[in-house]
């Protein structure tokens, strides 16, 4: 098993700040991916009220639901780096497995490259479930509701 000696254990920490470093603006791009959805998200929905046009809040639904998958994506790609992040973690501490040599051996050494043995899609039902989500479903249950509730007519003069 390849254990950090003396001369490359400045190697392995090196590596895992640069990790640390790529988890970090993985859950920061998340956040701004939130940020940006539902500030686009209400700009639509609001001008949906405006003008009491349902295809509005569709178009509200459809914009928010594609920011949800580059979200779904960066939170995909954040439990991709914190794997290997724990797998040098591990191999730091002595506590490596058979399994982390092999994968050690396959990425030679580069711990910034994510397991491709998974894709993404295949992930994708154990990403929804991630609490991160919340604001997409109360979005989208938000949305649906506007959807189905008949909008109040705008007032005359």
């Amino acid at each position: 098993m390849p254990t950090p000696n003396a001369e490359n254990r400045d190697f392995w920490i090196k590596q895992s700040e640069m990790l640390q470093s790529a988890i970090a603006r993985m859950a920061n791009n998340s956040l701004e991916i939130k940020k940006v959805g539902l500030t686009v998200w209400a700009a639509i929905a609001g001008f949906g009220f405006t003008t009491t046009n349902r295809y509005l809040f569709l178009l509200a639904f459809v914009a928010f639901a594609l920011f949800g998958v580059l979200d779904l994506y960066y939170l995909y790609l954040e439990r991709k780096f914190r794997a290997n992040s724990n797998r040098l973690t591990r191999m730091i501490s002595g506590y490596g497995t058979n399994d982390d040599d092999a994968w050690i051996e396959k990425v030679q050494g580069n711990f910034l490259k994510p397991d491709g043995s998974t894709k993404f899609l295949g992930q994708l039902p154990s990403t929804l479930k991630s609490w991160s989500n919340l604001p997409y479903l109360i979005t989208f249950l938000l949305t649906i509701l506007l959807l189905v509730v008949p909008l109040p007519a705008l007032p005359t003069k």
